[in-house]
Formats: C-alpha cells, sequence, structure tokens
C-alpha cells in the first residue's frame, strides 16, 4: 500500500485494479464514426482557410467535407499557393478548376474574394488606399479604413478569364486591372 495515498483512495485503487483483470469493455462507436477523424492539428489551419470563409462548401461533401478538404491539400502541395493576399483567390482557382465546380455558384468564388480582399486591406503598406478584386462580372471593393470618395467600380471591362485586381487611391481613382499573381 502506498502511504501517500488520500486514506479512501487506496479502495478506489484495488477495486481498480481488479477490473483491470476483466475482460475489457468493447467500445461502442457511434454508426457514424467517420466525422469523429480528427485532422492533423498542422492541418487545421488550412481547413478553416476554406470552410470558414464558405461553410457552403460543406454542402458539397457532407457532413465534414474531408474528401474536399483532401483535393485541396494534394493540389496546394503541389502547387505551393502563396501564403498572402492571394492565398483565398488560389482557393477560388483550385474550385473552380476541381471535380466540385460543376456543383458551385457565384458565392464561394466571391466569398474568397472578399476573404482576399481583407487580407489584402489588413497587410498592405503601399499609399492605395483600396483594392478591387474582379472575376467574371463580379467584383469586390474593400477601403482601408473609411473612403474619403464614393466610388463606383470601374466601368473599365473586366478581362475575361482569370482573377484580376487594381488599386484605388485616396480620391478613389483606379489604377487599372492587373493580374493576380
Amino acid at each position: 500500500m502506498n502511504h501517500l495515498l488520500p486514506a479512501g483512495a487506496s479502495r478506489l485503487v484495488r477495486k481498480a485494479s481488479r477490473r483491470l483483470r476483466a475482460e475489457p469493455v468493447q467500445p461502442d462507436y457511434p454508426s457514424n464514426s467517420r466525422c469523429f477523424v480528427h485532422l492533423d492539428a498542422r492541418l487545421l489551419p488550412y481547413w478553416h482557410s476554406v470552410f470558414d470563409i464558405c461553410p457552403a462548401l460543406l454542402k458539397l461533401d457532407p457532413p465534414e467535407g474531408l474528401n474536399l478538404f483532401r483535393s485541396f491539400m494534394t493540389w496546394a502541395y503541389r502547387n505551393q499557393p502563396a501564403q498572402d493576399w492571394t492565398y483565398h483567390l488560389n482557393i477560388g482557382r483550385w474550385l473552380l478548376g476541381s471535380p466540385y465546380r460543376t456543383q458551385i455558384d457565384d458565392e464561394p468564388i466571391e466569398a474568397f474574394m472578399a476573404a482576399a480582399a481583407a487580407r489584402w486591406i489588413n497587410t498592405d503598406d503601399s499609399p492605395a488606399q483600396g483594392v478591387i478584386l474582379a472575376w467574371q462580372g463580379s467584383t469586390v471593393l474593400e477601403w482601408k479604413g473609411t473612403p474619403r470618395a464614393t466610388v463606383e467600380p470601374p466601368r473599365t471591362p473586366v478581362p475575361a478569364g482569370d482573377f484580376v485586381w487594381g488599386s484605388l487611391d485616396t480620391r478613389g481613382e483606379f489604377s487599372g486591372w492587373l493580374p493576380v499573381p
């Protein structure tokens, strides 16, 4: 007997040691045990970068989006997208080229464009005061702080194809469309 144990604890230790000699109880796994598969903790930031921005993607691969996520991570490993403001646009690029492209509409793409614009605002240290992102008729406009001018999306036609962007100065003047790196 261990004299460091409190008085009532020795009785509990004896009961526990008797239970160990008995047949172990079989676990009662839920029938939906697939939901309890955990991602490696190092992958969680990437999982959140996809599904927190656009939870509607979970509907494409219910219940937890693991097949969609694995497909994205395979693509990301091969293509090494930059971890800057273009990261979310690259998720959109992947989605548009993925097997899920036939199941999506503009909503997820616009959500990733908004996330990219917000990240640009939070990380850009240029004198530009705003950013505009565009893709096939969808535009997202974001400002650093309060806009100093009333700005409408530029009338310059959006080039077809990939995402484009442009900066806005303090007067809201548009710099022109640039390809997203």
